[in-house]
């Protein structure tokens, strides 16, 4: 089966802890499969945010104002 081609990149956003793992296994399975897409990766775990000043923060929000669309990976609290 031909993927269908995803016309404008989606910033994905990723999170912490198990959330990763869930998130790379819908990936994995649900979406690399069938789309053919661009994704512009945003790491918004809180090593990442800490490590950045929250600039991460900041970037990504821009890059889905710039895209128009963005998905973040569900939080565990």
């Amino acid at each position: 089966m031909a993927k269908i081609k995803v016309e404008n990149p989606v910033v994905e956003l990723d999170g912490d802890e198990m959330t990763r793992i869930i998130w790379a296994f819908i990936k994995e399975k649900l979406i690399h499969p069938y789309l053919d897409i661009d994704l512009k990766y945003y790491d918004l775990s809180i090593q990442k945010r800490d490590e950045t000043d929250d600039q991460i923060t900041v970037d990504s929000a821009h890059a889905i104002a710039k895209y128009g669309v963005g998905v973040k990976c569900a939080t565990i609290t």
